[in-house]
């Protein structure tokens, strides 16, 4: 997952008061023209938003004049609402601007929630609603490698071995060893089991650092499938890990991989919270999966990741009804562990990634429609998703 994912750049553009109320009303009337109705975006679906205080709240942080919107947007007639970022976090144009441009135009100063400065340069962060000063992407403030938040005031971010940094809330439920995914994976074995798709297959899971990741996948991915063909013959994975102080460290073991096996591991990025690894290993699982029934082999990337995506997204919405009873209840930890959920679906559901993204919203599309089994048999059959 990208750190900066969720990031909008500012800044926004002033109105007149009249020019304002105008905005507003017209606002009103959109949502009153759409009630009841679902709005499209370009390939995605929104469901129609009738909070018109909120609206009224993005249009006071963030509002365009008549003439920045012909241009934004070609001449083409929008909805207003449509022009928010916090609402449609992802549109954009075939040039991936967004639809918040630099202007040489008087402009909202804003207060930076990590330096408290005042600043006409900005970024938010759209989900969590974090606001902070352009310079913060690259002056080594600590941003939480999970939900991409900014260490604000004193609170303690934990630095992992390989660098990446946890803030103090994703580190209530970060999976560091093998003890701790051990229940991870159990949790996700009996969300197979619910779906008919039992995986009765021994694949060795092994938690890695990102270093560990890097080297075998090339990039760093947040987990990864090791099929027969692989010539990957040893996997260095964290046995344990031990917290001094602001800092993690590791133990490091060398697994031997046994040759011939359909699915020789499954490598995941330790350090993460159990939903965001949960999510991970369904994703991992679903490619387990499909190469142990056989049939599903030469997909396009499209279609293999988008259905993987898919499972990873079934898993959140999963834990909303199985979860462990501290996310139902009334802490602040429940509450976040609640948002998490959600940031983690939001950033499934609104990824850029050709594979991931489009992939993921067209076997949405499919599965919705015709079924998962139905989809998956079709997959098989003819290596397209139904139409």
């Amino acid at each position: 997952m990208s750190a900066n994912r969720f990031l909008d750049e500012g800044p926004s553009y002033e109105l007149s008061e009249d020019e304002n109320d105008d905005m507003v009303r017209a606002v009103e009337l959109s949502l009153q023209e759409s009630k009841g109705k679902e709005i499209y975006t370009s390939d995605m679906e929104f469901p129609q938003i009738d909070e018109v205080e909120e609206l009224a709240q993005a249009l006071e942080e963030s509002t365009l004049s008549s003439t920045d919107l012909s241009t934004s947007t070609g001449g083409r007639e929008l909805k207003w609402w449509k022009l928010f970022k916090e609402l449609n976090p992802f549109v954009h144009t075939s040039k991936g601007n967004s639809w918040w441009r630099k202007s040489s135009k008087p402009c909202n100063i804003l207060v930076c929630d990590v330096c408290e400065e005042q600043s006409s340069v900005w970024l938010r962060c759209t989900y969590w609603g974090q606001v902070f000063c352009k310079k913060h992407t690259s002056d080594g403030t600590p941003q939480c490698c999970s939900c991409s938040r900014f260490k604000i005031g004193d609170m303690k971010y934990i630095t992992l071995n390989d660098g990446r940094k946890l803030c103090p809330d994703c580190r209530n439920t970060a999976v560091l060893d093998p003890e701790d995914c051990k229940p991870l994976l159990d949790e996700v074995h009996r969300f197979f089991k619910g779906l008919n798709m039992k995986v009765r297959y021994y694949i060795p899971i092994l938690l890695v650092d990102q270093k560990e990741m890097i080297c075998n996948d090339g990039k760093s991915s947040l987990g990864l499938t090791v099929y027969e063909k692989s010539k990957l013959d040893a996997v260095t994975y964290v046995s344990r890990s031990i917290q001094k102080g602001e800092n993690i460290e590791v133990v490091k073991e060398v697994e031997h991989l046994v040759p011939g096996r359909k699915v020789k591991a499954m490598l995941l990025l330790y350090g993460f919270p159990k939903l965001a690894l949960g999510a991970t290993l369904a994703h991992e699982m679903m490619h387990a999966w499909m190469q142990i029934q056989g049939g599903y082999r030469g997909l396009a990337l499209n279609i293999a990741e988008g259905i993987c995506e898919v499972i990873a997204h079934k898993w959140l919405e999963w834990q909303s009804f199985t979860g462990d009873d501290f996310m139902n209840g009334a802490s602040e930890t429940a509450q976040f562990l609640r948002n998490l959920k959600e940031f983690l679906r939001d950033g499934i559901e609104k990824s850029y990634s050709e594979a991931y993204g489009h992939g993921f919203r067209e076997a949405k599309w499919a599965v919705e429609r015709y079924g998962l089994r139905h989809t998956l048999d079709h997959i098989a059959h003819t290596r397209k998703l139904p139409e």
